[in-house]
């Protein structure tokens, strides 16, 4: 009876529904990396916070207080650390590099270009045609370099604001992501449309999903950030920052340490260091590169997802390196540094989606 005096009822409150989400989507669109962020720090380390609960003196603001504070002490400060001092030493390199330039005599920038050229492996017309094509293009280069220096330094506590304003709603968001995550996981299962079970086994896959993507990545950086850092002490080099450097760089796949052992290797191989040049190429290739991230990272997945309970189905996910490449780099140009991890977490659970498909429609599906 109801349904007939009201035919529009559904189909109204469908679209009120949709209004609705888009209207918070829109509303809360700023704040979207920093809610994700936040999202999956708790969700990896929500076990830890089952235990730190169970502690008689501690209620739930408190443990949801002291893992907030852990988090902010041993995974935000340190990426903090870097984007400070890296943005810091950039700026004041730009303008070292500068103030250099237009001190240089004359005649001496083309005996550093014409050494420089000489180290390529290519034939002295070549390197005669390549040097009078880089002594046209110094005035520009020049030019820029000074501009450069001028937008590193403007944007620098612009950056710093926003990054401060990230970690910020991140900080809030995690604290109630503690202590209220079972009720927003329930209401979540209230309000789908779908049966309790497929609710239960995405969440149940997002949960392992965010585990061994947030564990993984963060442990492999760790490790390779730790390898390289030693190596620089050994070099005589400011090694924590380029530890930190080369660990943030890792979270991007196969090319992520050369972004910062390669400007390391340059660096020698300019000032005459060849052995340490070298050194540093075979070092960060074969023990950080082959033996961390092509031997150790797949057994860590591996490991990671067995004790998650789910020995199959994530860890063929994040092994796939042509899919974790790809949408490391789209998460990047979406969201900016935050999507070396958002990136491979949203392929992920796309991918979950379509197994939740195809569990739902397994006898209908044709598979000849």
């Amino acid at each position: 009876m109801q349904s007939k005096e009201h035919p529009y009822e559904e189909p109204f409150l469908l679209v009120l529904v949709i209004t609705a989400f888009s209207g918070l989507m829109w509303l809360f669109y700023p704040f979207i990396p920093a809610l994700l962020f936040a999202l999956l720090l708790a969700t990896a380390t929500y076990p830890l916070y089952e235990r730190v609960k169970k502690h008689p003196k501690l209620s739930e603001n408190t443990a949801s207080l002291a893992m907030s504070v852990s988090l902010l002490l041993l995974v935000i400060m340190p990426i903090t650390y870097l984007f400070v001092v890296g943005g810091k030493m950039g700026s004041d390199v730009m303008h070292q590099i500068n103030d250099w330039l237009i001190n240089q005599p004359a005649g001496a920038m083309t005996r550093i270009e014409t050494h420089m050229i000489s180290l390529l492996p290519i034939s002295e017309n070549t390197q005669a045609d390549l040097l009078a094509s880089l002594q046209e293009r110094m005035p520009n280069l020049i030019e820029t370099s000074k501009q450069a220096g001028v937008w590193l330094a403007s944007n620098l506590f612009s950056g710093l604001a926003s990054f401060a304003t990230f970690i910020a709603i991140s900080l809030f968001s995690l604290f109630f992501f503690y202590r209220d995550g079972k009720t927003f996981a329930d209401r979540i299962k209230h309000l789908s449309p779908l049966t309790n079970s497929l609710d239960s086994f995405i969440m149940r896959r997002f949960s392992n999903l965010a585990s061994t993507l947030t564990l993984s990545v963060l442990g492999v950086a760790l490790l390779q950030g730790t390898a390289f850092a030693l190596l620089m002490i050994w070099m005589d080099v400011p090694w924590l920052f380029l530890g930190l450097a080369y660990a943030v760089a890792s979270f991007i796949p196969i090319v992520g340490g050369f972004l910062v052992w390669g400007p390391v290797a340059l660096y020698f191989l300019l000032f005459d260091h060849t052995a340490a040049a070298i050194v540093t190429a075979i070092y960060s290739v074969g023990i950080i590169g082959i033996g961390i991230d092509n031997i150790l990272r797949p057994i860590i997945i591996s490991r990671l997802s067995s004790l998650r309970g789910d020995p199959s189905g994530n860890k063929s996910v994040l092994d796939h390196t042509w899919l974790t490449m790809l949408s490391t780099f789209a998460g990047l140009m979406h969201f900016g540094i935050m999507g070396l991890i958002f990136g491979p977490m949203l392929a992920a659970m796309a991918i979950t989606i379509f197994d939740v498909y195809e569990h739902k429609h397994r006898h209908q599906l044709d598979y000849s």
